[in-house]
């Protein structure tokens, strides 16, 4: 009862503040602000294994939001973040502050450059018996930050120049998880040809350099780190042969070597496809499908991710993800979505390494309902299940379903 009180007393607070602030901001659309109430409930909140005895819980998630989209001139800064609370039942030890930011400045001269600068932080509960590790029901937060910067000669000319410089880091709160820990920058070069305004192809050098600084226990309480190296040849393809449907198109030649840990090396293609479809004005399809290192797929659109943890430590992942959006009508939306993982495994934290797959499928259907503007409203159904052929690792099952409800001015 004393958590249902504060917990009510810090929404009605967040709510009263954004009606005040809001008020302020109403006639700037490039601003909003604005607050949301959720509760979630978890069949299987620490992922166990089938067959052993699964902890439910319910949970409620209070946060903030705050956004910005503002053009300068040439320029044009846009950024969002949110801050949340979640308050669990049951399990209070897992009370926590997730948070998210994500900004950044598209930029553009007089002449023939353009590029844009982008940041993205963000700490989440991490996944519960999603990885290798032991089995902890302790707080384990995960923290994802990513750095980039890109550049282009040449906005519109049939042949342009680009480079980008990526920086990305992992951490866990957690000691036990401290192996799946890592960091790595990365430079790409490359040209883009433009044969018409339906097409643009590309091919470039991307170089990367990381590193997980904890990686193998040699004796208690002492690690040996694991550093790498990644080559990569990148042939990518957007084409857009209709006003409601686009292609985009990856295909690299990846070698990437690690000194300790050499079960993760690997030399073979790698890349992505994904088609935006939107046959009719309610309809809309996205399907993405690739295949890649654990480390890249687990920032792959991380400041889409929302609620998701995007840890990852498999050597290489198959991914497939499918949505689909439908307009009941002009306040109702419905969506389905759905995600598939094959994961190969070579195990961190021991100096014994172990192999295996695991396959990861994931289904969701909900909707919302956006009386006004300002206001939306929405529910869903999720469902979890994932199977294994290695005895390290683990099958599970888990249900989750959730409403929210969300005040956004500005």
């Amino acid at each position: 009862m004393k958590n249902e009180k504060r917990l009510a007393r810090c929404l009605a607070v967040a709510v009263v503040g954004v009606a005040e602030i809001g008020a302020a901001f109403a006639q700037a659309d490039p601003y909003y602000i604005g607050a949301s109430q959720a509760i979630t409930w978890e069949s299987n909140v620490f992922r166990v294994a089938e067959g052993q005895p699964e902890s439910r819980d319910a949970y409620s998630t209070t946060a903030l939001l705050l956004g910005i989209n503002q053009p300068y001139g040439r320029q044009r800064f846009f950024g969002r973040a949110v801050v949340s609370y979640n308050l669990y039942r049951d399990n209070s030890q897992l009370n926590h502050t997730p948070y998210g930011v994500d900004v950044g400045l598209d930029w553009e001269t007089i002449g023939p450059l353009s590029g844009r600068l982008g940041y993205t932080d963000k700490q989440i509960l991490a996944r519960y018996g999603a990885d290798q590790g032991p089995s902890i029901t302790a707080l384990n937060l995960e923290r994802s930050r990513e750095f980039t910067a890109r550049g282009q000669y040449g906005m519109v000319s049939l042949l342009s120049l680009e480079g980008s410089f990526v920086h990305r880091q992992l951490d866990y709160s957690a000691p036990e998880f401290a192996f799946q820990e890592f960091e790595q920058d990365a430079v790409r070069l490359g040209v883009l040809y433009r044969p018409s305004e339906l097409l643009t192809l590309g091919a470039a050098g991307r170089y990367t350099e990381g590193e997980y600084p904890y990686a193998v226990e040699t004796t208690p309480g002492v690690f040996q780190s694991d550093s790498f190296t990644r080559n990569d040849l990148d042939l990518t393809a957007v084409w857009v042969p209709s006003g409601d449907s686009t292609v985009r198109l990856r295909v690299s030649y990846t070698e990437e070597d690690h000194d300790v840990v050499i079960g993760r090396n690997l030399s073979q293609w790698t890349g992505a496809i994904g088609w935006d479809y939107k046959p009719t004005g309610k309809l809309a399809f996205t399907s993405d499908v690739f295949q890649d290192t654990g480390a890249e797929s687990a920032f792959t659109g991380l400041a889409q991710t929302g609620t998701s943890a995007v840890g990852n430590y498999s050597a290489l992942s198959t991914t497939v993800l499918i949505r689909a959006q439908y307009e009941a009508s002009a306040k109702i939306q419905l969506e389905a979505s759905g995600r598939y993982i094959k994961r190969d495994l070579v195990s961190l934290g021991a100096a014994v390494q172990t192999t295996g797959t695991d396959e990861l499928g994931q289904a969701k259907l909900g909707f919302t309902w956006t009386p006004t503007r300002s206001l939306l409203f929405g529910c869903f159904v999720g469902w979890e299940h994932r199977r294994t052929d290695s005895l390290v690792y683990y099958a599970y099952t888990a249900n989750l379903a959730s409403c929210l409800g969300k005040i956004k001015l500005g």
